[in-house]
């Protein structure tokens, strides 16, 4: 699949390195370069910085997004993607239904480049379940999801204004964990943007990892 671009959507390199920083979609080592880039950043201990009572480093990344991974090929087409979908987050729809085994949710927009993103980046998301290349990796929920990626089914359709999901796994456990990413982590996404993206998503009610 060709990858989107966003023409309505201007990206700010230093602000999208700064977001995409403390979303956890970049990880260290590569963190120390986009801290350079966006100024923000975690002070590493005996570095000096302080820590402030709201518990977030001075630099803005909060310790829970901090990965020791590595910045796989694809990072830095994914990136400005997902930054332009959650600055655009109020011009996005979303409806998710639970079926047997799991959810089907529809993500669409009437502006075109949003919707082109939107089919772009489900896709990219599938391959990374498909052949575990973890993002978010500090994020319980996202960690979680990972960690059972071979236990999860998706299917795409692809649709004018966007695209539709059917996610499903023969696991109750892991239909937990589905279930809480459509609604509790994407819908949030979706709903509130930037601010949510960068807090972690909970891990559901009954689930036992």
């Amino acid at each position: 699949m060709t990858r989107a671009r966003s023409a309505d959507l201007p990206v700010d390199r230093r602000t999208l390195l700064r977001h995409l920083a403390a979303l956890g979609v970049v990880v260290t080592p590569a963190a120390g370069v986009l801290t350079a880039c966006g100024g923000g950043g975690r002070r590493r201990p005996g570095m000096g910085g302080g820590m402030p009572s709201d518990g977030m480093p001075s630099g803005g990344m909060p310790d829970w997004m901090m990965s020791d991974g590595m910045m796989d090929a694809d990072m830095m087409s994914d990136m400005p993607v997902i930054h332009d979908l959650l600055v655009g987050h109020e011009k996005i729809r979303r409806e998710v239904i639970d079926i047997d085994g799991g959810i089907r949710s529809r993500t669409t927009s009437d502006d075109p480049g949003l919707a082109r993103l939107l089919r772009a980046h489900v896709a990219a998301m599938r391959r990374r379940i498909e052949d575990s290349r973890p993002i978010r990796q500090m994020d319980p929920l996202f960690r979680e999801i990972f960690k059972h990626h071979e236990a999860i089914a998706i299917d795409l359709a692809e649709r004018p204004d966007g695209v539709q999901v059917t996610e499903t796994s023969g696991d109750p456990q892991v239909r937990l964990l589905i279930r809480q990413h459509a609604r509790r982590a994407v819908s949030e996404f979706v709903a509130s943007g930037m601010p949510r993206a960068m807090q972690p998503t909970p891990l559901p009610d009954g689930y036992r990892g």
